[in-house]
This record gives C-alpha cells, structure tokens and sequence, in this order.
C-alpha cells in the first residue's frame, strides 16, 4: 500500500507543549500508512535528541526572525517538499503557517492542516495574518469549541492533547516537604512571577516549596527577584529537566497561573501522575478540569486554595483520581494520533 507522506512542520524543537505534541505524533503514527517526516524552523533544538533517538526523521533550518529569513525558509521548505513527495503538510503555530501557506500557492495540491496550540497566538496582527491565510489551508484542529475566534476556518475538528499515560506510572516516593511544582517556559505568559509572589504569602502560614522547571528569557529575572526576596529556601528552578514523571509523581501539588493557554501538556502530564492541580480558567483548560476533579480560580484565590489543599489532602487526592480516570479514559496518545490518522486519510482521499 503506498504511504501518505506527511509533514509536521513546527517553530521549533524546545521543551514545549506543542513541540512534545509533535514528538509523540511522530512517534506513534502508523509507520505502515504514513510517512512521517518534521521540519523544524528556528534554532531551538533543546528536543532533537529526542527525536533522534526515536528514528524520526528531522530537519532543523535554524532561521532567524527576520524577513530576509522568512524567504530563505519558504524556499528550504518548498525543497523539502517537492523532494520528499509531500502530500498533507501539518502547520504548528502561526509561523510555520505562513510558511506553509507560501508553499502551498506554488502547489494548489498540497493539503494544509493548521494547529495554533494556544488561545493567544501573539498579536492581532497575527490573527488577521491567520485570517486572510483561511483559504489556503484545508483544516484547523482546535482543542475545544471554546476558544474558536474569528480567524479559524468554519470547517474544524476538536482534537484535544494527548499523552503516554503510562510512562507517569511510577513508583516515587513523596518529597518530605509539600512540594508544589510548575512546569513553562520562563516566559511573561506563564506568569512564574506570580509563583514568588505566592511564595512570600504562603511562607508564614505553611512548611511548603514551589519548584519551577524550565528556561527562558526571565530567568535571571526571576532568581533575582526570589534572591531579593530572600525566597530561597521556598523556591527552586531546576532548570530544564528530562525526568519530568519521576518530579511530578514526586510533588504534592501542580499549580499554572498562566495568563493564557491552549490545551497544556503539563496538565495532562500532572494528572496522568495523579496530582492535585490549580489553575487559572484559561484557554482549553475548563475543557479539561472542573470543580469536581481540580481547582480553577484567579490568581488572588491560588494562596488560600494552596492551603486547603494542604490540610485536606485526602479530598485533594481524591479529584486528582477523578482527572486521572478523565484523562486515562480521552487524552491517552493513541486515541489522539488515531484521530490525527483519520484526518490525514480524509483529506489524501479528498478530490
């Protein structure tokens, strides 16, 4: 049977959610259907081993944000293209459709597929960019009715995020102090220096340590600012870490106090460990959590939640295996590649 060849092209190769949505779509796609291939942007390559070690095959063109560069990777990209007989070229996030949307005017035949993985895409000038681009693509995968604006298509498909569940599975012993961990990027969006400031509430009404995992633009920001605090002792920054199940399954708590989101991995990946969680009620997140299986509040509610959640850790545990069931039962990876393969067969079998 021939293959349909497929390309997920993506911003970026760093820790992400959207880049480890990539990985796992590599990784579990049917090798016998497709042929699966990712081309990589900019110069962020904190995740190529990863793919490597799987046998993926990637391409990092290490562009830079400028216009000269825009040009020099649609050419890159159409080369790949015509090179590799691709057929469906999936777009994560807006650059990577812009680029996909050039390629796709010297090729009418190319079928696009568009995932933005986030509610705020950047700007408004990038929602009229998405816009304008609609005709040029075929689909857009959303995670969730809910956050749908103006500048997707009428034709979509919810498909949330999806994870291995089995590899939180483990056998880890609690740390000795409550540990609330948060995992992102150090970036304005994530809103880790909410996560000082929430140290410093909760250093005098509870024995507790925020552990944050993950680099970025505002770490020296944010060290700085727990130094000048004298926050030491209550907040650590690991760094970006590869023993992601064996920290979240060691934690007592998992907290985002993101200003914006799509669908997050961390979520999944926290509730697959069977973590007690608090949000913000932000992007896709709702779609996921309720009042029943985690906590959604604002971020001037997270001190008062955190301690509840302390002294009634058994009720806390309770939700989280709730969320756990939720997740095991609609966000395992192969339910979602799966429906990722149907839409990929559908529209090579499009006229």
């Amino acid at each position: 049977m021939k293959k349909i060849n497929v390309l997920q092209l993506i911003t970026g190769l760093g820790m992400g959610g959207a880049e480890k949505v990539v990985l796992d779509l590599s990784s579990f796609i049917n090798k016998e259907k497709f042929d699966s291939s990712v081309v990589s942007l900019n110069d962020r390559i904190e995740l190529l081993d990863s793919f490597k070690i799987k046998n993926i095959k990637t391409k990092v063109l290490f562009g830079k944000n400028n216009l000269y560069d825009l040009f020099r990777l649609f050419f890159k990209v159409n080369s790949y293209v015509k090179d590799n007989s691709i057929q469906i070229i999936h777009a994560h996030m807006t650059h990577s459709l812009i680029i996909a949307s050039f390629v796709k005017l010297l090729m009418p035949s190319l079928k696009i597929v568009y995932t933005s993985h986030n509610l705020n895409i950047g700007s408004k000038y990038r929602e009229y960019i998405v816009w304008l681009l609609r005709p040029l693509r075929n689909l857009d995968i959303v995670f969730s009715e809910d956050i749908l604006k103006f500048f997707y298509k009428k034709k979509h498909l919810v498909i949330p995020n999806g994870i291995n569940i089995e590899r939180y599975n483990l056998d880890v012993d609690k740390a000795k102090v409550f540990t609330i961990t948060s995992i992102g990027r150090l970036e304005y969006v994530k809103n880790h220096t909410f996560l000082i400031d929430l140290a410093n509430q909760l250093k005098d009404s509870i024995d507790f340590k925020i552990q944050i995992v993950g680099a970025g633009e505002l770490e020296d920001q944010l060290k700085k600012k727990t130094s000048d605090l004298n926050l030491d002792k209550y907040v650590k920054f690991l760094g970006l870490r590869d023993d992601i199940p064996e920290i979240l399954n060691s934690s007592h708590c998992f907290a985002l106090p993101s200003y914006w989101e799509g669908l997050p991995i961390v979520l999944l990946e926290a509730a697959a460990s069977k973590l007690p969680i608090i949000s913000t009620p932000v992007g896709s997140i709702p779609s996921l959590i309720n009042y029943n299986s985690g906590i959604l509040c604002e971020l001037e509610e997270f001190a008062e939640n955190i301690i509840a959640i302390k002294k009634n850790y058994e009720s806390a545990i309770i939700r989280a295996e709730l969320l756990f069931e939720n997740v095991n039962k609609n966000y395992s990876i192969s339910e979602i590649v799966q429906q990722h393969e149907q839409v990929y067969e559908n529209l090579f079998n499009e006229k």
